[in-house]
């Protein structure tokens, strides 16, 4: 009886809780895995000694005679789908057409030949799908851009000089992460002179060390896109549950070796070896990315494409029903920050030094973060507190609320 009651007392020590667990893709909805197309036709049309070349997908069973067309433009160093191809894929089965640039030829090539090198892997697969029988025909009416990292840069360029570049207009683009990382030539001097009928997402991670938000913010502010056409937005991690799901710069990757492009470089197989598939590809990327495009070429979804809506910022929930974190949506709708979930109310936002947070629920810790992903206060707390910015520099701060049930993060801009 003592030995029972012993190892009794010994395995209930040992009982951890199971971790909470993130979603899976939701079914339906922008991001979701119902799909017009079950398969997809890929075609390589590169060779290992030319940066101009491209990858073809195109969407089959039922293979349409005409689709929608997205440009995807690769990060600096991946010149191969493969890291990116479960998006793409998504993006196919949804029944687009994407054409993948090579704009690179190896980690060693020159900025300033990327935009021509992808111009010229654009117009020659235009080429291919109008001349070919046997290809599904592109809808050049219905026709945009998404671009991650240096390809972000490369898709401001073409989106501002399509007409120099002899390219169709685009009518939407996406930027993921943009950012030279550095790299100062490639880019156009200026972006004031884009036009201004464009629909456009700019979406950045918290913790992004590689390119920051810089040159999102600059297309942000310096065009003039109407807000009701353009948002920021910023993703940040969460580490409720397990896995993690972090706000790193390679978020946008999502790995399928099947469509792997016969390319390799040390930049490539960091990105297949860091690559995942998880919530924020489905309720962030793919999510914003398919209503981006519904709400251009029909009219649809676009709800959780602009407007700081809880469409829009929504990320679903870990297994124990908790939100996960919230995407931060720019412009807000108002002057200060409303959590109906938890009632908290933040302001004034912006602020010249000081915020204050009021709220019917206990928060168990504070943290503020800067643009570079530093912690500039982390500390337990009472249910309302006033927060001081005064040694911190002009710019924007993320403000991360912890309680019982909930955790929350939120734009702070001192100017």
């Amino acid at each position: 009886m003592i030995k029972f009651i012993f190892l009794s007392i010994s395995i209930a020590f040992c009982i951890k809780p199971l971790a909470q667990s993130p979603p899976t893709q939701p079914i339906s909805g922008p991001g979701g895995n119902i799909y017009s197309n079950s398969s997809v036709i890929f075609s390589d049309h590169t060779n290992l000694f030319s940066a101009n070349g491209y990858w073809l997908f195109e969407p089959g069973a039922p293979k349409p005679d005409s689709a929608d067309v997205i440009i995807f433009n690769h990060g600096y160093g991946v010149f191969n789908p493969g890291p990116y191809a479960k998006w793409i894929e998504h993006l196919v089965k949804k029944g687009n057409i994407v054409i993948f640039p090579k704009y690179q030829l190896s980690d060693a090539s020159l900025p300033s030949s990327y935009t021509i090198n992808a111009v010229t892997g654009i117009q020659n697969a235009l080429i291919e799908l109008n001349s070919n029988v046997n290809r599904v025909k592109p809808r050049l009416n219905h026709f945009g851009i998404i671009g991650h990292s240096y390809g972000g840069v490369i898709t401001a360029n073409l989106v501002t000089n399509y007409s120099i570049y002899n390219i169709p207009k685009p009518q939407c683009f996406m930027l993921c992460q943009p950012g030279t990382g550095g790299i100062n030539s490639g880019r156009i001097n200026s972006y004031t002179n884009m036009d201004n009928d464009y629909k456009v997402l700019i979406v950045v991670g918290e913790d992004d060390i590689v390119v920051g938000d810089s040159f999102g913010r600059e297309i942000m502010d310096s065009t003039n896109i109407p807000t009701s056409r353009k948002n920021f937005i910023t993703h940040v991690h969460d580490y409720y549950g397990f896995p993690i799901l972090e706000a790193t710069h390679n978020e946008p990757l999502a790995t399928d070796f099947s469509y792997d492009g016969g390319t390799l470089s040390t930049i490539i197989t960091g990105a297949y070896s860091t690559s995942k598939t998880d919530a924020i590809d489905f309720y962030c990327y793919w999510k914003l990315a398919d209503a981006l495009l519904n709400c251009t070429f029909y009219g649809d979804d676009c709800e959780y494409a602009f407007g700081d809506t809880p469409e829009q910022k929504n990320m679903g929930q870990w297994s124990d029903g908790t939100s996960i974190n919230k995407l931060i949506i720019e412009p807000f709708t108002s002057s200060s920050v409303k959590d109906n979930s938890s009632s908290f109310h933040i302001y004034p936002n912006p602020t010249n030094n000081l915020i204050t947070i009021e709220g019917s629920q206990s928060i168990k810790s504070i943290r503020v973060t800067n643009n570079l992903g530093q912690i500039i206060l982390n500390k337990f707390t009472d249910f309302s507190e006033e927060i001081s910015l005064i040694n911190q520099p002009l710019g924007s701060y993320y403000l991360t609320i912890v309680t019982d049930n909930n955790s929350n993060t939120y734009l702070i801009v001192k100017n």
